[in-house]
């Protein structure tokens, strides 16, 4: 079987991550940039209704619950770009080497 390595133009940047880590932690874009789709949007869901809650009790937890799952993603970026950048890596060997 070949080796494939993905285009720069195709990999996840580790460093990209971050950004959007820094500007939208809580809505989760980091995540949605990494494909964890399912993950990013209960993120920003999570976000969204604590924020008109923020006065009650419920909507400061729902708060300090992202920023706890943010603040634990700023160690988990790297092993997620990687996980990410090698599944894209393996779906394109596979479609390589059904072709071959």
């Amino acid at each position: 079987m070949h080796a494939v390595a993905l285009s720069e133009g195709r990999r996840k940047s580790v460093g990209f991550a971050y950004a959007l880590w820094m500007v939208c932690g809580l809505l989760g874009l980091h995540r949605l940039y990494l494909g964890h789709l399912v993950s990013a949007a209960a993120m920003a869901a999570l976000t969204l209704i604590s924020l008109p809650l923020i006065w009650s009790g419920l909507g400061l937890l729902g708060l300090v619950a992202a920023g706890s799952w943010a603040l634990a993603d700023g160690l988990l970026i790297p092993s997620m770009a990687k996980e990410s950048n090698d599944a894209a890596a393996a779906a394109l060997s596979a479609a390589a080497g059904a072709l071959a």
